[in-house]
Formats: structure tokens, C-alpha cells, sequence
């Protein structure tokens, strides 16, 4: 998995370190790279797996958020991209900020991820620096997803942004 995420997806080992840290990801079978998505409350709900040629969630899971903090769980700004591999690439590309937690969502924007979204702003609705950041791929769903997620933040009374990957590679690892 190492290889995998470090060579064929291009992550720095110092963001692996940080996961792994974080109990973030572990290694499945066949050298895939499994990512733990966690509720509102911070317990495992799900397991997103990702391996050089499949991908899927673990069966009879609830699908909620891959979170990786680049400061604190508390951080004002939440950023949300599809793929926790979208997320660890942003993190490196923006360093990652301190006032940051990078959150995946699998895709789609279920009960789950919803109640989890919802959880997290509200912990912030006091705050005059939080935000959420749609930072979702460049094309037709991404803008989709990123709308959702607008929607979301507006229904909390926390500010906005859409911070989108250039058009040349679609999404934050391509860049990476």
C-alpha cells in the first residue's frame, strides 16, 4: 500500500505519516489502502478501499467523512473533497494549513455524511472564521457535489467557497 499510495498516486510520506498517526489508513488485501470514514461522534462507520485497479466501501457500512487534520478536529475551516486521496493531496498541496480539517466524502452526500457535515458546522456556527470549502473535482458531478455542499453550509449560517481544481487534471491528486 505504500508503494501504491507513495509512487503510483504520488503522496509524499510525510502526509501517510500524519494519517497513520491519526489511524487514517491501513492496509488491505492485495495492497490496497483502506480509509476510515468516521461519524459525527468520531467512531469507524465506514471503510473506503482503494487499491491500483478497484475501489468500494466496506459491506453493511454506513458512509459518513475521511478526516484529515491539518491543525486540530476544531479547525474553523472545513475543506471537502470526493476522495480521501483528493484529501491527503490537498492537505500536501496546501501544506497542510493548520486551520484546516480535510474531509472526504466518498463520492456521494448520504444520510451519513450529511449528519456529519451537519455536526461539524454546527460546532463552528459561533466561530467568525469558519467556513466550508467545496474543493470538489472539475467537471459536471464535482460542481454538483459542491453545490450540495453549499446548500449545507448555507442551511448552518457558515460561510462558503468553491475552491476548484484547474480543468487541465480534474481533481487535487492529478495536480498533486
Amino acid at each position: 500500500v505504500w508503494r501504491y499510495l507513495t509512487e503510483t498516486r504520488g503522496l509524499p510520506g510525510r502526509i501517510l505519516h500524519l494519517a497513520t498517526r491519526h489511524d487514517l489508513i491501513r492496509e488491505g488485501p492485495k495492497g490496497s489502502a483502506w480509509f476510515a470514514h468516521r461519524d459525527h461522534a468520531g467512531r469507524l462507520a465506514d471503510i473506503e478501499m482503494r487499491g491500483p485497479g478497484w475501489r468500494g466501501m466496506a459491506a453493511g457500512s454506513d458512509k459518513t467523512l475521511f478526516h484529515v487534520p491539518g491543525g486540530s478536529m476544531s479547525a474553523p475551516r472545513l475543506v471537502v473533497v470526493e476522495a480521501p486521496i483528493d484529501a491527503l493531496s490537498l492537505a500536501v498541496l496546501e501544506g497542510p494549513r493548520a486551520d484546516t480539517l480535510y474531509l472526504a466524502t466518498a463520492g456521494g452526500i448520504g444520510p451519513g455524511t450529511v449528519a456529519a457535515l451537519e455536526a461539524l458546522l454546527a460546532a463552528r456556527v459561533t466561530d467568525p472564521m469558519a467556513e466550508l470549502v467545496a474543493a470538489s473535482d472539475a467537471d459536471p458531478p464535482g460542481d454538483r457535489h459542491a453545490a450540495h455542499l453549499a446548500q449545507l453550509a448555507t442551511a448552518a449560517a457558515v460561510r462558503s467557497a468553491r475552491l476548484r481544481p484547474p480543468h487541465s487534471v480534474g481533481d487535487w491528486n492529478e495536480l498533486l
